[in-house]
């Protein structure tokens, strides 16, 4: 009998091991709010898949976050820091610091595999979050126009879809997953049958999202992960949904901004259908993630352990801090600091606000007036947490420099300046804001300069407000005002480099290569895929294709909306003569913007596939009928073919679409090319008139 324990004793500490080391799975529902789901009390949507989940797991009723923004909340999730501890407090111009540990890269330093599929452009690799991560899908959808930020993202079912592409590689080995999920964040445009079910559009956002979780959860139960896995359900921050005055988020701490659905299924099912109703965070996230795991956290980590073991832990009474710089480094208005003790939430601004949520959970009496010790209390508990933030990308001197010289330093903006606005003083200007905003997204760009020249009125220190004006005037043709208002963006924030890359870009546009250069590297701390983009077209127009090369391939690598880079990249190519490069470039981009057809028809044309080039040159015509470089091409090898008949419609749906002095010109010369001098004179002679 004890020579039979011997030798199952292997096999049993084996067994042992499998099941200490579960896989864990963290999936992020970007912008839910808690109190609009039925497990938190709410009956206006249906929700079976989290449902079903919260009756597998455990129910945290108060869990906060740090910061209603993307980037700084998912840095808390992913590192267990709050943000004054890993530096990341807005969503631009910011990066994890290097010496920021991951819990991904604390999991695969301990025999886990780890992966991440996300779905916005907020937390692409850019930002450093990616750390750790043996795989980290940020492949995301963009429109061909430029978008927001916010709005660059790809559908929940792609993301999913990654994510189990992966787990499907996986064998044996535990693994730590992160899923992002974007779904309930504006704008709220659910799909059928969602849309119909719910008049309200971002109820129908739930709902949607709840079906794309409940997928995936079925396919981790069909593959026998579901079970033995670590489960953790949350979301980065709330909503607005205008119950203070805000519509989304970002601007203010009011519960609906802040409070966030939090369920975590533990392996076997234990403790299955508990609620928990202490004040927890999502820094308590990675520690928690980490115990189940055997793997010990940090002792710099500012969160806890939610379980001991297979019983949930003994929390002390504790206080949760939440911060937003949003409205200062956008707004030059107030940055908000907040404080969530038991049932008081204190929110330290220009004008302190205190409410009892307990009492008041839709924080509509504020008591700070009536309970002023309760005020000094929270006041000076608060104090310690509050630690100042530097400037989005805060100036280098070597960056000190270089914006010295290009005349942009007089004070650069600091946390520390003050007094400023209150944001909740603030909030009509900011629905303007956002109106003008919207005009410049429906292309109304007459319009929305219009609405935003009168905001510069009232807010001339706003860098936002020059940021899209100077983008409103470049869609408008108006380059060198554009340039104009980036360069007063930057004169009243040296800091804000974000919009140096897209000064940058306008510089090129104009022609200023060497100023074009300069801006574009002050953002590579910022944005390192927009600036080495930019670096390598500038590099490509002052003929140096060495260098061009190689900024497109580092911009490649950087992550995130790559397609400028690999068009660039593909220019190269066809300058070099890699015709089958170009081809094989061209096929890793995600939109069709401008040019891309005719540089692929140039390519197949040069390896003889005329007939695909020649389709190739139609696309960019239907798509661009005045794409004068498209015409001519297709002129070009129309004529080679001796199909000459076939080229004269060509040539007068391009005069028709594009008419002017430029294309007749270029219309002449493609004649002049072929030998026919009659057409050469009739269109050279039409271009001299014009």
């Amino acid at each position: 009998m004890r020579i039979l324990i011997l030798a199952l004793l292997p096999l049993l500490m084996t067994c042992r091991a499998a099941v200490e080391r579960p896989p864990v799975i963290l999936i992020s529902v970007d912008t839910l709010r808690s109190d609009r789901l039925p497990m938190y009390g709410y009956d206006r949507v249906a929700t079976p898949a989290l449902d079903a989940l919260r009756r597998d797991g455990v129910l945290f009723r108060n869990a906060w976050s740090h910061s209603p923004l993307t980037l700084p909340s998912h840095a808390s999730m992913l590192t267990g820091l709050l943000p004054a501890s890993h530096g990341v407090r807005d969503n631009t111009g910011f990066r994890l610091a290097e010496n920021v540990p991951t819990i991904a890269s604390l999991f695969s330093a301990n025999g886990y595999t780890t992966a991440a599929a996300v779905s916005a452009f907020v937390l692409r690799k850019a930002t450093a979050i990616h750390r750790g991560f043996s795989l980290y899908d940020d492949e995301l959808e963009k429109t061909q126009r430029e978008t927001s930020l916010g709005h660059i993202q790809r559908p929940g079912d792609a993301t999913v879809a990654a994510a189990q592409r992966w787990i499907e590689t996986q064998s044996g080995q535990p693994f730590f997953l992160f899923v992002h999920l974007y779904e309930p964040h504006s704008p709220y445009d659910p799909p059928e049958p969602y849309a119909s079910r719910y008049a309200d559009a971002y109820d129908g956002e739930i709902a949607h999202t709840d079906a794309i979780v409940g997928r995936f959860l079925d396919h981790l139960k069909k593959t026998g992960i579901y079970d033995r896995a670590m489960i953790v359900l949350v979301s980065d921050h709330g909503e607005g949904l205008g119950d203070h005055g805000e519509d989304e988020h970002g601007i203010f701490l009011y519960r609906e901004a802040i409070a966030v659905p939090l369920v975590i299924k533990m392996p076997g099912g234990t403790l299955a259908g508990e609620t928990v109703s202490d004040n927890v965070s999502i820094v308590d996230l990675a520690p928690t993630m980490l115990r189940e795991a055997g793997i010990e956290s940090p002792e710099t980590l500012d969160g806890l352990p939610l379980f001991d073991g297979d019983r949930l832990a003994k929390l002390p009474a504790r206080t949760i801090y939440s911060e937003t710089w949003y409205p200062r480094f956008h707004f030059g208005w107030s940055e908000l600091h907040s404080l969530v003790e038991g049932n008081d939430h204190f929110i330290d601004a220009p004008r302190a606000e205190l409410y009892d949520l307990g009492a008041d959970p839709g924080e509509q009496k504020n008591l700070a007036a009536d309970n002023r010790r309760r005020l000094a209390a929270m006041r000076s508990a608060i104090a310690p947490l509050k630690r100042e933030a530097s400037a989005p990308s805060a100036v280098s001197e070597e960056e000190r420099d270089k914006l010295a010289a290009l005349g942009y330093l007089g004070s650069v903006a600091t946390a520390g300046e003050g007094p400023r606005a209150d944001p909740k003083d603030k909030i009509e200007t900011f629905r303007e804001l956002q109106a003008a905003f919207r005009l410049s997204r429906e292309e109304r760009q007459e319009e929305a300069l219009v609405a935003l020249d009168a905001l510069l009125e009232k807010e001339p220190d706003m860098v936002d407000l020059w940021d899209v004006r100077s983008k409103t005037l470049l869609r408008l043709g108006r380059t060198d005002e554009a340039i104009d208002s980036a360069k007063e963006a930057l004169r009243r924030n040296p800091s804000a480099t974000h919009v140096a890359a897209d000064l940058a870009n306008a510089l090129l546009l104009a022609g200023r290569n060497e100023e074009a250069k300069q801006h574009a590297e002050l953002a590579l701390r910022s944005d390192p895929t927009k600036a080495r983009s930019i670096l390598a077209r500038v590099a490509l127009a002052q003929g140096d294709l060495a260098a061009a090369e190689r900024e497109a391939r580092d911009a490649i690598a950087s992550g995130g909306d790559v397609d400028a880079a690999l068009y660039t990249l593909a220019t190269v190519l066809q300058r070099r003569g890699d015709h089958a490069g170009v081809l094989a470039t061209l096929d890793r981009l995600k939109t069709q913007p401008r040019g891309v057809a005719t540089l692929r028809g140039d390519a197949l044309a040069r390896l003889g596939r005329t007939k695909e080039a020649e389709g190739a040159f139609r696309s960019e015509l239907a798509a661009f009928p005045d794409s004068t470089d498209a015409a001519r091409r297709l002129v070009l090898l129309l004529v080679a073919e001796n199909r000459a008949d076939e080229a004269t419609p060509v040539i007068r749906q391009l005069a028709d679409a594009a008419p002017g002095s430029r294309t007749y010109a270029s219309i002449a010369e493609t004649l002049r090319i072929v030998g026919d001098e009659r057409g050469f004179r009739y269109w050279n002679e039409r271009a001299r008139a014009r």
